[in-house]
């Protein structure tokens, strides 16, 4: 059994405990509530030609929500030993949180509008490889952080484009704005981690992150390519799709640092391959 996060030893950081703490005071200030800044009495609007593959995409989203409030509540105690820092724990817990209200709020959406259950089995598998690959096996911390810079990142940019269909129900549009204010929060997290984390691997635990990560960059693909009929029914070109996440990507990894380790090449090839 893992000791309590109280029993980690003092910081190596204290400029990087700053940015934790910062973080977790802007988690504070920004949080909103998922019942109340939410017009629910306004109703949903959903045209009839796009209702199966609009709620299909939503279940999809949902399904990686909850994956990702999963998986942070297995991972948080052990990143916070990993990284030596209390102040981990702090940001940790206002994320897992976010985390929650996202699983919350889509949740209810989906029984607003009878939209539960648009999901098929392979989708749901791909989704739950998806989590176990990002949180077991050796290196699992700097494996699930470099896996959520992934994911965010995929998710983010749906909702961008979700958000500039014309026709999208109104009342999913309020969701999405309120959750893309957490998602830019959990991306300068994983900015401020995980430099100094995979700078500190030896050369094995690069070799087994840089090849977890291009499985998992597979199985999401293999993901997209099962709902890509669904995306195109919404007006979402894919291929445009694959190239601004690969561009965006591309960016994040060189702001981050890590852009000599996840080369966006490799992703590339591994998600077009997969599509």
């Amino acid at each position: 059994m893992r000791r309590s996060p109280n029993a980690v030893r003092p910081h190596r950081s204290a400029d990087q405990a700053d940015a934790f703490r910062t973080l977790f005071r802007q988690q504070s200030d920004r949080l909103w509530n998922a019942d109340r800044d939410v017009d629910w009495a306004g109703g949903s609007q959903i045209p009839d030609e796009r209702r199966a593959a609009w709620l299909r995409m939503m279940n999809v989203f949902h399904g990686l929500e909850v994956m990702g409030l999963e998986t942070i509540q297995v991972m948080m105690s052990q990143a916070t030993h990993q990284v030596r820092d209390p102040a981990l724990n702090l940001y940790l817990a206002a994320q897992c949180q976010d985390e929650a209200r996202h699983v919350y709020v889509l949740d209810r959406y989906l029984t607003e509008v009878d939209g539960h259950g648009f999901i098929s089995k392979p989708e749901k598998f791909l989704i739950e490889r998806f989590s176990g690959m990002s949180s077991w096996g050796f290196y699992r911390v700097e494996n699930w952080l470099t896996s959520t810079l992934f994911s965010e990142n995929f998710a983010a940019l749906f909702l961008q484009q979700a958000l500039d269909l014309e026709d999208v129900d109104p009342l999913a549009k309020q969701i999405f704005r309120l959750i893309l204010r957490d998602e830019v929060r959990h991306v300068n997290f994983l900015h401020t981690i995980l430099p100094e984390l995979i700078e500190r691997l030896p050369a094995t635990g690069r070799i087994y992150v840089w090849q977890s990560q291009l499985l998992l960059a597979g199985a999401m693909a293999l993901g997209l390519r099962r709902i890509k009929g669904d995306v195109a029914a919404l007006g979402i070109d894919v291929d445009a799709y694959k190239a601004t996440l690969l561009e965006n990507l591309g960016v994040q990894f060189k702001d981050a640092g890590l852009d000599s380790f996840l080369r966006i090449d490799t992703y590339a090839k591994v998600i077009n391959a997969a599509t």
